[in-house]
């Protein structure tokens, strides 16, 4: 037998997880990528492997469990099922108080303690890009503040990670539905984004000024070394701990500082916090913390 309990259907005739079947992925998760699944989060799963075995043509979620513990397919679909859960969660300017802060405060402080723009590149990391909104609304804020001074050449370049392959290449494409482009100012919008030559089809591409100046890679939080060659100046990892328990989001913070300049800043997601966290940060502003000098 495949060793997983019977289907449910809960009373509004959706189907719904065994509690067995739920912590044996729960666990999974936990161990290939430090995420936890909450228990409230149950239907959240039971949808998205309901949504995935449809996709696959298979009729259960049953032979969709079997299929995903399979060792030919299991990295793969496990990460399509990381993406599912958490790469829906993101779109552009997301917390603007963040990009706010970014060029009022951020910037001028870092050009004046490292030249960081100005005499040599400054460079941002968007640490968990998902599918490109964030870094792209980087770019444009950049952009944007670069125009602001005409007489300094102002230099940036992006560094967008992910651990999908598949969302990675979504990201590259940098073609966003018109509802998902609503956030962005519309002067930004004018600028920075083209519409789609086919009238048919509701769709933007961001510039490819814009897209020239982020590099997408490939990387999992929990390698022992991320790879990267750069010290990075401002590192956005939003929406990321708050999946995480409290040593793995000790170990990554810590990680991410070794790649930060000094008096560089990381920014996190709104709710997520590093009190009690044995980091060296201090906090600057609401979810905003920086490297001392």
């Amino acid at each position: 037998m495949n060793g997983y309990q019977k289907e449910q259907v809960e009373s509004g005739g959706r189907p719904a997880l065994s509690d067995r079947d739920f912590h044996k992925l729960s666990r999974a998760f936990q161990k290939r990528f430090a995420l936890l699944i909450s228990p409230d989060e149950k239907q959240l799963l039971t949808d998205c492997l309901t949504n995935r075995a449809r996709q696959l043509g298979m009729r259960s979620q049953l032979k969709y469990l079997d299929h995903l513990f399979d060792p030919a397919f299991s990295n793969e679909e496990f990460v399509y099922l990381l993406d599912t859960l958490t790469g829906n969660r993101t779109n552009f300017f997301r917390h603007p108080e963040h990009f706010e802060f970014l060029a009022q405060t951020a910037l001028p402080e870092l050009i004046k303690q490292h030249g960081a723009g100005v005499s040599r590149n400054l460079v941002v990391w968007s640490a968990g890009c998902t599918s490109g909104e964030e870094p792209y609304s980087l770019a444009m804020v950049l952009k944007q503040f670069s125009e602001h001074y005409p007489g300094i050449n102002f230099m940036f370049q992006i560094l967008a990670t992910d651990v999908s392959f598949r969302i990675l290449e979504k990201a590259g494409r940098a073609i966003y539905d018109m509802d998902q482009v609503k956030p962005i100012p519309v002067s930004m919008k004018k600028k920075f984004l083209l519409k789609s030559k086919d009238r048919f089809k509701l769709q933007v591409r961001v510039i490819s000024e814009l897209r020239k100046q982020v590099v997408f890679r490939q990387l999992d939080f929990l390698d022992p070394r991320f790879g990267l060659r750069e010290k990075m100046d401002i590192i956005f990892c939003r929406h990321v701990i708050c999946y995480f328990d409290r040593q793995n989001k000790e170990r990554l913070i810590g990680k991410l500082c070794q790649y930060l300049t000094p008096g560089g800043y990381i920014f996190l997601g709104e709710t997520e916090s590093l009190r009690q966290l044995s980091v060296p940060l201090v906090q600057v502003a609401p979810a905003v913390y920086r490297l001392p000098s």
